[in-house]
């Protein structure tokens, strides 16, 4: 029943940050993370749209600023600007962060919020309760396929990796 106690310099931030972060997340579970912010991120979204559309809100509900209806795209281009330019400034540096949730996590919101509206990129016009608006489901529905592959085959510990 004797046991030797750590003190505070044994318990290092390497300890801590192994066992209860998971900062040493394969690509497997990182597709993971990106595919179930990507999907809970359309459904909330569709969720808020259909809200709004559905109580009247036309072509200009939602955020409008000074006449304009910003579209809920430009809030992903504006988290996925910022997670590609934390990756150029910090590649060398990957440890710090690319192996945490995080990244794959706004990854994915990011990736929800612009392919939600794609059928606007597309043909340049907000056609988002229209037919040609079919055409944001089919962009989605690939993008969660292609994570939903990678979340079940990509690397992980029994690799090797």
């Amino acid at each position: 029943f004797f046991f030797k106690q750590k003190t505070a310099y044994e318990i290092s931030t390497r300890d801590w940050s192994s066992d209860v972060c998971s900062s040493d997340l394969t690509p497997r579970w990182r597709a993971r993370w990106a595919l179930a912010a990507f999907v809970v991120t359309a459904v909330i979204t569709r969720a808020i749209t259909l809200t709004l559309h559905l109580g009247g809100a036309g072509a200009n509900g939602g955020l409008i600023i000074a006449d304009l209806h910003i579209h809920h795209m430009v809030f992903g281009l504006i988290i996925l600007i910022a997670l590609t330019f934390m990756f150029v400034l910090f590649m060398g540096e990957a440890t710090r962060w690319a192996n945490q949730a995080w990244p794959a996590i706004l990854f994915g919101i990011g990736w929800a919020l612009v392919l939600d509206e794609s059928a606007l990129i597309l043909s340049l016009e907000d056609v988002y309760w229209q037919p040609l608006g079919d055409l944001s489901y089919w962009a989605m529905g690939l993008f969660a396929i292609a994570l939903l592959i990678a979340s079940i085959w990509a690397p992980d510990k029994e690799q090797g990796y």
